[in-house]
């Protein structure tokens, strides 16, 4: 859909959430005229209300397979989104990046591997700027890179040039409806793409390997098992390359500066799709990766403290990622675990913990203490604090008391954030803070 289409209809935007405030913003500003509707308590309340509307622009919130927007899609009304709109004027290349874990590291080493190839890029999503706020600044010579989630790719038509799928994992559940809804709307970021067109696929994953049966796109591979190409692997410690010139060394995993298997696949898997998106320098590839660190409270370092480390590992609200992230190390830990429900399955997380090198767990929020019951019918033998806790400090104050030198004390919780706290940004925000108070103090 195009600017002056817009200007002829009658529309409406659902939800003001940060994208639709910049689509708002920028249809605004070119004289296109809309309604608002937010601050409902549930969509039942919009009943009826957008049906007589043109178009309606969602919010990502807003699940497109919803009564709601059915209805509205029956009456005749144009589902539309702040995504699919950008697709539509986006003038460059886009590189989307989808999965359920790891989009914002992934998304950002590729801008950076770009940029370092003197490649003018644009990064969006969550990690980046909204793409409405530089949309006028696009070239047709540019990419933009592009974080996509399931809420975005549930009704999207059209598919970027450059598709790059992670891992995927039960996520969201109490958004989608099953894990094959939620898979299905993973798989719409290849199921449009054209012959010219990339698709960079996670080989170790079947899941994700069968996304090749979807796409007719060219497709290259990341892995950290098996020599693939065209694409990126890990082979005897090191990570190679295979596009055009054969199979080349590009630098040993211990350079990496990223902890974690999880890692070596988003780091393999933004190199493939460098690869794909220009012809990579091997030097300039090897610094790119060697000096990049990761994105805040993704495994991040935080301080060492009396001999004991802490790792702030917030972003971690799915059962997968917090096993992960315990993979990572070999030291005694003391994991804060839990949080608000999502519906996981932390079954096979409970039987990790039983056979890692947890020393304590401490259980928070609502699905801490499930976990840890869990755990100890697994055969976990480690202390569990048992406490209700009210806030950060009160949890960091019971992991002092348990945490001896050469521990590490990692804040993975394999659940959101809305029970304690406004957002997960926040749940590591006052981690970090409390950390630094303890080391100050």
């Amino acid at each position: 859909m195009k600017l002056e289409q817009l200007k002829t209809k009658k529309i409406a935007i659902v939800g003001m959430g940060v994208n639709n405030r910049h689509l708002a913003e920028y249809l605004k500003s070119r004289g296109i005229a809309y309604s608002v509707f937010q601050d409902w308590k549930s969509p039942e309340e919009l009943t009826g209300k957008i049906d007589a509307f043109d178009v309606v622009f969602r919010t990502p919130g807003l699940p497109f397979l919803s009564k709601l927007i059915q209805r509205a899609m029956n009456k005749g009304v144009e589902i539309s989104s702040q995504t699919k709109l950008f697709f539509d004027l986006c003038p460059a290349k886009i590189i989307g990046v989808t999965g359920t874990k790891g989009k914002g590291t992934t998304a950002t080493l590729i801008s950076e591997i770009l940029t370092a190839h003197g490649k003018k890029n644009w990064l969006a999503g969550n990690i980046g700027q909204d793409p409405f706020v530089f949309l006028d600044q696009i070239t047709a010579q540019d990419f933009v890179v592009l974080e996509l989630s399931s809420f975005q790719l549930q009704d999207l038509d059209k598919n970027p040039h450059l598709a790059v799928v992670l891992n995927i994992t039960s996520e969201h559940l109490d958004h989608h409806k099953t894990f094959d809804e939620y898979l299905a709307a993973k798989k719409r970021i290849v199921s449009n793409q054209s012959p010219t067109d990339f698709a960079i696929l996670n080989y170790d994953y079947p899941i994700i390997r069968d996304f090749v049966s979807s796409t007719p796109a060219s497709v290259a591979w990341n892995s950290v098992m098996s020599p693939v190409k065209p694409g990126c692997f890990v082979k005897n410690g090191a990570i190679y390359i295979n596009f055009d010139r054969g199979e080349e060394y590009l630098m040993p995993v211990s350079e990496i500066g990223l902890l974690g298997d999880f890692n070596l696949e988003n780091v393999t898997a933004a190199v493939a799709a460098a690869g794909c998106a220009a012809e990579l320098d091997l030097v300039k590839t090897r610094e790119c990766v060697k000096r990049f660190r990761g994105l805040p409270h993704r495994l991040e370092f935080v301080a060492e403290c009396r001999g004991v480390k802490y790792y702030d590992d917030t972003f971690s609200t799915t059962p997968e990622t917090a096993i992960a992230a315990i993979s990572a190390f070999d030291k005694p830990l003391i994991l804060i675990v839990g949080g608000s429900e999502k519906n996981s399955d932390y079954s096979k997380l409970a039987q990790v913990i039983s056979e890692s090198k947890i020393k304590a767990l401490i259980p928070i929020g609502i699905t801490g203490p499930k976990i840890a019951n869990l755990s100890r019918k697994s055969g976990f033998e480690g202390r569990i604090a048992d406490k209700v806790f009210a806030n950060m400090d009160e949890i960091m104050d019971e992991a002092h008391k348990l945490a001896a030198p050469g521990d590490i004390i990692l804040l993975s919780p394999a659940s959101a954030s809305f029970d304690m706290f406004e957002n997960y940004k926040q749940r590591g925000d006052f981690f970090q803070a409390a950390v630094k108070k303890f080391a100050n103090g």
